[in-house]
């Protein structure tokens, strides 16, 4: 078997049995990853990138392997699936309705690795910066000025590339990059797959793709996190906004990839969205319950080891489970005693039925770590090491998710980005930088929405629309009864906004749409439009139009005429510009919620708007 090799998109085959009932043991099932995405954490220091990328495979351990360029010789270490499982809980998109009263009422059809010392050697043309052993990974760095030799080399040393070839790794070589190549090591499990984490010299993260292209599906989703002291922005790609009456308000925004890949599209398949940008205390501990290692190396019977875990808090993921087998193995005995009875009873005729069926051993794995004390008959002879077990429970999970969040601790600033990626799109590697000056953004959406059943609740349900309202004004209506509360055809752009990001001051606007849906060409006049959502208790945008290129300010004042803060004060393009405002005066310190007024100036030009700051 050939492994299909790219950056990280590996389609992570869960180990997992069948769930049982009321299952509350290791071996129920685990929580969703995101499987269809490239999960990458960034997190930003002084002169250095350290980043945590997700491997996400499915086949033979011995056909594994995973090719990255880096832009200096990295330090490497391992972390952990649990980050990438809480980055995505709580900072992912969610759509919400917030109903508002009605004659209708509401239809009841609702659902409710140490460091060794290595010399650089020379090889063929490659150097061999580094060869260590880093969790289950064996490591290595090279770099040649031959991309053939670097192909040559990792094919002799026994890394899979697959379609890899000498046409992708050129402009990475011809730049001077060092590859970092993995294996699992000889004794490894695909179980055992961890994230892998890497230190190196950079200024800003960035992500090779062009790698991905030899393996990847159509609009393969890119997900990236960004931890640092300020909000991140996609530097070489476009930025958009999606055009959320596209959205299915109605089942929570599970169309919300599709809507991100057509936005992208529209602007020219290269361009992120962002899903959150905000303070990274939203992701909270990555470490749950007390740890208490040294208890768990008092425990001599592996099923009071395994309760302890659980109510430690420990991760109930895959590796957990591969860690769990490997110390406290499933005996012959308890697979052809054991299981018989306390499974199926006695009965011998089902049991076989079972293995012939295929779904045996699952059962068993199910039955054996959660109830042990059932199999104690059939465990006399198990040799359990309780310390080794907590040995590798802090080297393999407490150690890296420590790290990484005293990280969180020090840095303030997390951002996420998404966009999708097809194979003809990843021709340029998406660099990330900073701009200090843009908004927060929730990654909870909200929008109102009400029933119009024509002033009669006996109306057919099939006659029925509903009615939501966006934060911008804009009303959307549907007939979920007729069409099945779906998404919105695409009958209108997918992006809202399509803009540039700067590393300071507000985005450069390259098309909008109007609240008509049309994109907006050039306007005739200066326009300042009513911000959005107003009221408001977070951040809010104060939407313009200039009809040529001009130099502008836009200030907030109180009622008494007292300059709160200045929000811009610059150059701005001829077309749609927004500036964001988060309730905070020129000092940072919050204001108190009332009428406040916002205005524009260029020339001789002076707009001036009403906004109401809800505390």
């Amino acid at each position: 078997m050939t492994a299909r090799l790219h950056l990280a998109a590996f389609l992570f085959l869960l180990l997992s049995a069948p769930a049982a009932r009321a299952c509350g043991g290791f071996f129920c099932t685990t929580f969703p990853m995101n499987q269809a995405a490239e999960n990458i954490l960034f997190v930003q220091g002084e002169g250095t990138v350290t980043t945590h990328v997700q491997l996400l495979y499915s086949g033979a351990a011995s056909d594994f392997a995973w090719i990255l360029p880096v832009p200096s010789v990295p330090d490497l270490a391992v972390s952990h699936n649990r980050i990438f499982a809480q980055l995505q809980w709580t900072t992912r998109p969610g759509f919400q309705l917030n109903f508002q009263e009605d004659d209708c009422g509401f239809p009841m059809v609702f659902r409710d690795g140490e460091l060794g010392s290595i010399p650089t050697a020379a090889d063929d043309g490659v150097e061999v910066v580094l060869q260590e052993r880093v969790g289950p990974y064996d490591t290595a760095v090279i770099a040649s000025e031959d991309p053939q030799a670097i192909v040559d080399w990792l094919v002799d040393n026994g890394y899979q590339l697959g379609d890899l070839g000498v046409p992708l790794l050129t402009p990475y070589v011809e730049g001077d990059f060092y590859f970092l190549a993995l294996k699992l090591a000889a004794e490894s499990e695909v179980g055992d797959l961890q994230p892998i984490a890497m230190t190196y010299a950079a200024e800003r993260p960035g992500i090779p793709i062009r790698l991905t292209a030899v393996a990847t599906e159509p609009d393969l989703g890119v997900l990236a996190w960004v931890l640092a002291d300020h909000r991140a922005i996609p530097e070489n790609y476009l930025h958009v906004k999606i055009n959320e009456a596209l959205i299915d308000w109605l089942n929570w925004g599970r169309n919300y990839p599709e809507v991100v890949t057509q936005a992208a599209n529209e602007a020219g398949g290269q361009a992120f969205v962002t899903d959150y940008a905000g303070p990274s205390s939203i992701v909270g501990d990555f470490l749950f319950g007390e740890l208490d290692l040294e208890a768990l190396r008092g425990k001599t019977h592996p099923a009071d080891f395994l309760d302890a875990v659980l109510d430690q808090g420990f991760p109930r993921d895959t590796q957990m489970q591969t860690l769990i087998r490997r110390h406290i193995p499933m005996t012959d005995a308890v697979l052809d005693e054991g299981v018989l009875e306390v499974v199926f009873g006695g009965d011998r005729e089902a049991y076989d039925r079972a293995r012939e069926e295929g779904w045996l051993l699952d059962a068993a794995e199910r039955s054996f770590y959660n109830d042990m004390r059932a199999y104690d008959p059939w465990t006399a002879d198990l040799d359990f090491d309780a310390a080794a077990f907590a040995d590798d429970l802090q080297r393999i999970v407490v150690e890296p998710l420590e790290e990484v969040e005293q990280l969180f601790d020090e840095k303030p600033y997390l951002t996420r980005l998404y966009t999708t990626l097809s194979a003809d799109e990843m021709t340029v590697d998406p660099m990330f930088d900073y701009n200090p000056d843009l908004p927060k953004v929730d990654n909870v959406r909200s929008a109102d929405a009400r029933w119009d059943c024509g002033g009669d609740p006996e109306t057919p349900l099939e006659d029925w629309e509903l009615v939501v309202t966006l934060s911008d004004g804009r009303e959307v209506r549907s007939m979920p009864f007729v069409d099945g509360g779906g998404p919105m055809p695409f009958a209108e752009p997918a992006a809202l906004t399509v803009e540039q990001l700067r590393t300071s001051g507000p985005p450069d606007i390259i098309t909008a749409i109007g609240t008509a849906g049309a994109r907006a060409s050039t306007p005739s006049d200066w326009t300042l439009l009513q911000n959005y959502p107003n009221p408001f208790n977070g951040s809010t945008v104060l939407p313009f139009e200039a009809p040529r290129d001009a130099r502008v300010t836009l200030h907030v004042y109180n009622l008494q005429g007292q300059k709160i803060r200045t929000l811009f004060e610059g150059e701005v393009a001829a077309g749609y510009g927004e500036v964001s405002w988060d309730g905070r005066d020129q000092h940072g310190r919050p204001v108190a919620g009332g009428v406040y007024l916002y205005r524009l100036e260029t020339g001789t030009v002076k707009e001036t708007r009403k906004l109401l700051f809800l505390r």
